[in-house]
């Protein structure tokens, strides 16, 4: 049977860091740490009186999470002048999303949050002058087969990654916010023709404020990539939260928004999460929402990823929305060419290691 987990408890609100002890507290950083919270975590921390209690080894582990945080802020802000300067000679807009976007507009989100790549957007009738430009400024598509470099090019909504071939950072280029071939139709042209300039960013734009709420929630529900679930519910109850500081209206703004480009089901679901996990301050009638299985597949796969304190069947759950969004993602026909290629190639992958 599971632990009690002390980091979804500080998360809710329901515990308080005072009444940690040392195993709880070395626990707690733990789970952080498996979740892609440890940053997060010593932001709140920070912000009250309980870390003075910590145990010293602890409290030094904070202060490496906060000295790396730091850091990796300053590589953020370097890569992106590199990739402004490959790419300044584009004339068209470049949308920066996710991580790196809440970096350049200095959001909540971005306090201790790390990510392994840098997401940017450009109309589809730009995207080869984009991925010549990084090239000349040093990223390349790493070695595919056949078929990946079609499934990316052909039906996919973003190129291969590209990797800068002597700082090792990655570029992902999107054309579009989701698969075009995506079951779950999605209206991301209007969420791209609405997006604004970053004032003082230079090449830089970014989305409306209600669709970076709108875009993180389907990058979440429409994905099976759930090991860093809660850090992104986490982001997605920041982001809300800060929006609504702005403006009392945005709660109401966010849902028509979402109305327009067919999201509502998914922003509903996305925001019961939050309530559950992080207590977000919603209205009644965002909170009526269907307890449905999908949903509680999605907390189970979403919880703490810690062997200690991770829920039962967590594993089943990863499985299932794993075929989940292998179903969503890719049309029948296209759906059975991809399982029987994937099939092939770890056939071929077990043959050759028996070899």
């Amino acid at each position: 049977m599971a632990k009690t987990s002390p980091l979804l408890n500080l998360l809710a609100g329901n515990l308080a860091e005072s009444r940690l002890d040392a195993e709880s507290c070395s626990l707690l950083l733990a789970e952080a740490r498996a979740s892609g919270l440890l940053g997060r975590l010593t932001q709140l921390l920070a912000r009250s009186s309980g870390a003075g209690s910590l145990a010293s080894h602890l409290q030094d582990q904070l202060s490496a999470a906060t000295i790396h945080s730091n850091q990796f802020r300053q590589d953020v802000w370097r890569e992106l002048g590199a990739v402004e300067q490959a790419l300044s000679a584009l004339r068209t807009p470049v949308i920066l999303l996710k991580g790196a976007s809440y970096v350049l507009l200095d959001l909540p989100t971005a306090d201790g949050r790390i990510f392994s790549d840098i997401d940017i957007l450009v109309a589809k009738n730009h995207m080869a002058s984009a991925e010549a430009a990084l090239m000349l400024g040093g990223w390349a598509v790493g070695k595919l087969d056949a078929y990946d470099q079609r499934y990316y090019r052909q039906w996919s909504h973003e190129i291969p990654p590209m990797t800068h071939l002597r700082r090792g950072t990655t570029i992902d280029l999107h054309h579009s916010l989701v698969m075009p071939t995506c079951r779950v139709q999605v209206d991301s042209s209007r969420m791209i023709e609405a997006a604004v300039p970053v004032s003082g960013g230079g090449l830089w734009w970014r989305l409306k404020d209600e669709d970076m709420v709108l875009h993180a929630a389907s990058h979440l529900m429409l994905n099976s990539e759930f090991d860093r679930g809660l850090r992104d519910i986490g982001d997605i109850d920041l982001l809300y939260r800060h929006f609504t500081s702005l403006s009392a209206d945005f709660p109401s703004r966010l849902i028509a928004r979402a109305r327009e480009l067919g999201l509502e089901s998914i922003l509903t679901q996305v925001l019961w999460l939050a309530s559950m996990f992080f207590k977000t301050p919603l209205p009644a009638h965002l909170l009526a929402v269907e307890n449905s299985l999908f949903l509680r597949l999605v907390a189970r796969a979403a919880s703490t990823r810690h062997p200690e304190t991770r829920p039962l069947g967590q594993s089943w759950a990863d499985l299932a929305l794993m075929l989940r969004e292998m179903y969503l993602r890719l049309p029948n026909k296209l759906l059975m060419l991809h399982l029987l290629h994937k099939m092939s190639v770890s056939f071929l992958s077990i043959e050759k290691a028996a070899a």
